[in-house]
């Protein structure tokens, strides 16, 4: 079983501790990435509320996730 460690980071305004079986280096880019949309999301509206930002934020990684795997399905079918 792979050793899980805590990793701290900061999402927006919010610090969050996780529990991850990833190097450091792969969580550092995951929150880098997540930071970024989170600029997008502000830009794009700036009226958004931090936990609604967080909410999108999720939704788009869910709507992402699910593109990638009908993808991977449909390549498994040709």
């Amino acid at each position: 079983m792979a050793n899980k460690k805590r990793y701290k980071g900061k999402i927006g305004t919010h610090d969050v501790v996780i529990t991850s079986t990833k190097e450091d280096a792969y969580m550092d880019a995951v929150f880098s990435i997540a930071n970024q949309q989170l600029e997008h999301l502000n830009e794009a509206n700036p009226t958004l509320s931090a936990e609604d930002q967080l909410v999108l934020l999720a939704i788009n990684a869910i709507s992402d996730q699910l593109d990638m795997q009908t993808e991977r399905d449909a390549g498994k079918t040709e």
